[in-house]
Parts: C-alpha cells; structure tokens; sequence
C-alpha cells in the first residue's frame, strides 16, 4: 500500500485507463482514503467507468482532477497518442512538487519530445507503455487483470526523478505487469514490429479478403488472424503516424518477406515453403516458451 499516494488521476477513463484504476483498487495499492480520478471528454464514458468502479469519480476538467489534494499524487495519461500534446499543455499549469506524471502511450519519442515541449517540470514525467489492450474498447471493458504477466516498458530520461521513477515503477508491479527500461528510441523500433505491424497486417487481410469476394466461408482463421482490424481507428491512425520511421522499416521487411514467399507460391518451391513455415512454427513456439518461462 502506498499510503503516501493521495490520488491517482487518469486522463482517458478509457480500457486502459479504467483497466489502471481496477487494478490498483484490487491490489490494495492506495490507502482507503486515497481516491481514483478520472478525467474524459463526455460525462457518459465517465459515468461508465465509475459503474464498473475503475474510477471513483470523472470530472471533465483536468484542473478540477489535479487539485485540491494534499500530498503525492500520480497522473496517468491514456489518450490517443495524437492528444498528448493538449493533456500536458493543461498539466503544466497545475505541475506542483509531489505530482508524478506517466502514461500508457504505444510511442514513446512522440510522447517524449510532447513532455519535453509543454510540462514545466518534464522530470517528474515518467514514460510508460504496458503491451496489454484488446480490440474493445471503452471503459465497460476494462478488466482490473489486463496488465498482469504483461511487458509494460519504462523509458526515463536523462533527467527523469529518482523518486518518481520509483513511484511508476511501484503502480506497475503492483498491477502485475513484467517491467523492462529502455530508451524511447529502441522502444519505438521494437513495438513497430511487434505491435504496430499486426494491426496494419490485420487490416490489410480484412480488405484482401473482402476484396476477393464475399466473406460466408469465412470462420475461426479469419475471425483470430483479422482480430487487431476492429481496434479503434483513430488511435490506430495516430500510433502510425507519431511512429512512421519505424513502421516503414518494418513494413519494407515485410514485403521483402512477401516477395519471397509470393516467388515460393507462383513457382511451387514445395521445399522452401515447408522450411518457412518450420522456422515460423519455432519462432511462435520459441516465444510462448520464454513467457511461460517468465
């Protein structure tokens, strides 16, 4: 319990956001007196979180959220990626001693160079991103156990506080995320291949196949395969583009991948397709070990 903490104030009272909230509450990380905020655009998303108890009150104004509290408090940003700016311009005007910043965003220099550029007191921000989600979205689906067994990757700065690093690092293990630290930079690179990608490839199935005709024989491959195509739009469409370099990159590597295996195809290099899809079978195998492992 971190009786020190009197509030945490989540901007985006959205699945992850409320998902935050859950997880901390079910944890016992605050005090029983502490409280959990939540900040949205609309009173009905607001209203909703506080119904399924991810926070315990939304109000609209960021202000509003961050004052009147005495003592320590955390602030979690869980907005698109693309409003950032706007949500630490706000902050600024209320950035005091004892106020921890972070976030849940899927870039990292994009959410740097915002806190870099509008928070006062940039140190005091800590750069998260827990690899949890779902293609639902919305406070009703929040779930106060989405973060558990999850990477969720810190990236201090240079300038990043001790104690407020300790602060973000504490609310992560407490939701029961595996905690790796690396610089925005290889963070970026890295999800652009393991994150990003997916959602652009399920996209481009979703139209490859209703481009080729009606969906009626569609079932389990396509429905599992095309899953990321429902996640929301417009957070899809600001990760690309706060991301673009390295979602380009690893978009060149997949279509030099599928190149060679459109060559396999056409050629009937039965012998190349089954090595391809047996090194893919030990990748995929290879990577569900080391979780279970961790």
């Amino acid at each position: 319990m971190q009786d020190d903490i009197r509030r945490v104030v989540i901007v985006g009272a959205g699945l992850l956001g409320a998902s935050v909230g859950l997880g901390l509450k079910a944890a016992g990380f605050l005090a029983d007196d502490a409280e959990i905020v939540g900040v949205g655009r609309t009173r009905a998303t607001l209203d909703a979180a506080v119904a399924g108890r991810g926070i315990d009150r939304g109000v609209l104004e960021l202000g509003e959220a961050v004052g009147g509290v005495e003592g320590k408090l955390i602030v979690v940003v869980a907005v698109p990626v693309g409003k950032f700016g706007e949500v630490f311009r706000q902050l600024a005007e209320h950035q005091r001693r004892g106020m921890v910043v972070t976030d849940v965003g899927s870039t990292k220099l994009s959410v740097v160079a915002d806190a870099k550029r509008y928070l006062k007191q940039p140190q005091f921000f800590v750069p998260a991103h827990p690899m949890a989600g779902s293609e639902q979205s919305g406070p009703e689906a929040a779930r106060g156990d989405l973060f558990r067994g999850r990477p969720c990757v810190l990236c201090p700065m240079g300038e990043t506080d001790d104690a407020a690093l300790a602060a973000v690092t504490a609310m992560w293990q407490a939701l029961g995320a595996t905690l790796f630290t690396m610089t925005a930079d290889d963070h970026d690179h890295q999800v652009a291949a393991v994150s990003h990608l997916p959602h652009l490839v399920a996209v481009l199935l979703a139209h490859t196949a209703d481009d080729m005709g009606p969906l009626d024989l569609a079932s389990s491959g396509f429905r599992d395969t095309c899953r990321l195509a429902m996640s929301n739009p417009e957070m899809r469409r600001d990760i690309v583009m706060a991301n673009r370099k390295p979602i380009g990159e690893a978009l060149d590597r997949l279509a030099s991948r599928l190149n060679e295996l459109r060559g396999m195809v056409r050629k009937g290099k039965d012998v190349e397709l089954l090595d391809l899809f047996t090194d893919a079978q030990v990748i995929r195998r290879e990577w569900e070990a080391s979780r279970e492992e961790s």
